[in-house]
């Protein structure tokens, strides 16, 4: 029975582990051409990622924003890490949702060192699904509190 125990505990450990491989092989096949490898994104063209969304991915709101932008990509000028942008990102619509949880676990996760129970779930996607918005409207969500 203690092997079992044992066993389990072993194969709880692993699955986190496995989560991040995942989203970190998501994020290399379609995120990385702009935000670079660990997130620190492109001068001018690509907001840096690493360290910029731990605040956001606190608030129910701002997981739900991010799981929107994933799906449905964002247009027009913003500003992030004090850094203005004014570009397109595609929506990434066509990748699985569990592929979408991933690739934001990998982003909060590894390069925000947010929490696991403060990153993007499967309900937060569903729902983005649900909601659909033109890159436009993602960056005027992005606006609100």
């Amino acid at each position: 029975m203690r092997a079992l125990w044992m066993a389990a505990v072993a194969w709880l450990a692993v699955v986190p582990a496995a989560a991040q491989d995942a989203g970190a092989t998501v994020f290399n096949a379609n995120c990385v051409v702009c935000h670079q490898s660990k997130g620190e994104g492109a001068p001018g063209f690509a907001p840096r990622l690493a360290g910029t969304l731990a605040e956001r991915a606190k608030t129910e709101s701002g997981r739900r924003y991010l799981a929107q932008l994933v799906v449905s990509g964002m247009m027009g000028p913003i500003t992030s890490a004090g850094e203005k942008f004014n570009d397109a990102m595609p929506g990434f619509a066509s990748l699985r949702d569990e592929d979408v949880v991933a690739v934001l676990g990998y982003v909060l996760g590894d390069l925000n060192a947010v929490p696991s129970d403060s990153r993007v779930t499967l309900n937060d996607v569903s729902l983005a699904r649900q909601r659909v918005m033109s890159p436009s409207e993602v960056r005027r969500l992005r606006e609100r509190p």
